[in-house]
């Protein structure tokens, strides 16, 4: 209890056929654990994204969050509540405030491969309007332990739920942790 994580994902995201890179997004993080079940963080994206133009432009993203989760034998169920504020210096719509829902299941057992899905919900707080939500996300992935370093594969669906004309995206991910 009271453990000090700090942390540092580097995302890079493809567009256009994975023919170019979309997008580059370095975001370093602390967290602490508050009780056994419950961790309290916070992290800063600093984004290169491509515009609608294929521009890049620079965008920052705040995030706090807060995270439970409860063991029910070989199974974890863990819950995020994240708040986050986006900062774009480049567009019309200068401040972007955020609110995501994650449920996360996954399996406890010692195999090589741990598998999880997972079910994530983007609420746009934004134009004065009421919350409504903006896209779903449903993951399933597996996830690998190696010591120090874990190894992640998933996929996800991103379903555009406020701007139903958008495409529903599949994205294959990859991702690497390590521990300092």
């Amino acid at each position: 209890v009271g453990k000090v994580t700090l942390s540092f994902d580097q995302h890079l995201r493809f567009d256009d056929g994975m023919s170019r890179i979309g997008s580059i997004m370095p975001e370093p993080g602390i967290s602490v654990r508050v009780k056994r079940w419950l961790r309290l963080g916070a992290s800063y994206r600093l984004q290169y994204e491509r515009n609608r133009d294929g521009v890049f432009e620079t965008r920052h993203r705040l995030n706090g969050y807060g995270r439970a989760r409860a063991d029910l034998g070989k199974l974890r169920l863990e819950y995020r509540l994240q708040l986050q504020e986006q900062v774009r210096p480049d567009d019309n719509e200068l401040y972007r405030h955020g609110l995501r829902n994650r449920a996360t299941l996954s399996y406890r057992g010692k195999p090589p491969w741990t598998p999880s899905g997972e079910l994530e919900l983007h609420h746009d707080l934004d134009n004065g309007d009421a919350i409504h939500l903006d896209k779903i996300w449903l993951t399933v992935g597996v996830q690998r332990e190696l010591g120090r370093y874990d190894v992640e594969l998933y996929y996800r669906a991103e379903l555009p739920q406020a701007r139903t004309t958008d495409p529903t995206l599949h994205i294959l991910g990859l991702g690497f942790h390590a521990e300092l």
